[in-house]
């Protein structure tokens, strides 16, 4: 997971402009790799909420 989504503790280091411009690339990609999962989840989170929220109101009005 650290190489994914960090670009690691500095210790290792691209110093050409094609190693950087790959590291720059798998770092983006590592980051919609947690991102838009982490999102998705969420999203169905809320809205699982969202209707039992709607649920119970609706039981509690009869």
């Amino acid at each position: 997971m650290q190489s994914l989504t960090t670009v690691g503790y500095g210790d290792i280091y691209p110093v050409t402009t094609a190693g950087r411009v790959i590291t720059m690339i798998s770092s983006i990609f590592g980051i919609a790799v947690v991102a838009l999962p982490a999102g998705i989840i969420t999203a169905r989170y809320l809205e699982a909420l969202t209707e039992e929220k709607n649920n119970k109101a609706n039981n509690t009005n009869p």
